[in-house]
């Protein structure tokens, strides 16, 4: 063999390694691009909220998709609540945050009933009010209520993708989206996220 076939195919070999390096790079230049696009379009995207029936709210949002590390400095407050609970950040594979009021109209009656304090019988009002959505219960005495309110609720998570196709077959993920849904029609859900750890 010549040294400039020898030569030739070595320089092909170094070739093809660049090559194969720097399609790799490319690879993972994309995939960084793909998933800076999606932040951004879930950060300035707004929450989606509808009316499912009468007492069923739901509101979607667009899901975050960060590294362990992106999560630990961007997300602080909230890596510091989750090491609390005894959760290492490395083992984390999602984290959702959801913040809902309840506004709740009260309407309840009034009533005189008798109570039994230190051997004597007090007179005082008793306020009760018991709908599916909420329990009240209290004690009026000396211009003071004190009592108990039960606001029953669930909230159900839905997570799903869309997709976004390319040609006949392939397809590809184009956007993650997270449904919360409250069954008490006075729970409104004001702010919801869900951030999925990438490894």
């Amino acid at each position: 063999m010549s040294k400039l076939t020898s030569f030739s195919l070595l320089a092909m070999a170094v070739l093809l390694v660049v090559i194969h390096m720097l399609r790799v790079q490319v690879k993972k230049l994309q995939q960084e691009r793909d998933r800076y696009s999606a932040n951004t379009e879930a950060l300035l995207s707004d929450i989606t909220r509808m009316q499912v029936d009468s007492c069923t709210t739901a509101a979607t949002v667009q899901t975050l998709r960060l590294s362990a590390n992106e999560y630990e400095k961007f997300r602080n407050a909230d890596a510091t609540t989750i090491k609390k609970m005894g959760i290492r950040i490395k083992d984390l594979e999602a984290a959702a945050k959801h913040e809902v009021v309840v506004k709740v109209p009260v309407n309840a009656t009034v009533r005189d009933t008798i109570i039994v304090r230190d051997s004597s019988a007090i007179t005082v009002q008793k306020v009760e009010m018991n709908t599916p959505y909420i329990q009240l219960s209290g004690l009026i005495q000396e211009n003071r209520l004190s009592g108990r309110i039960h606001v029953p609720v669930i909230l159900q998570q839905a997570i799903w993708i869309e997709y976004k196709r390319h040609w006949i077959f392939f397809r590809r993920v184009k956007a993650v989206y997270q449904t919360i849904s409250s069954n008490n029609p006075h729970v409104e859900i004001k702010y919801s996220e869900f951030i999925n750890i990438q490894k």
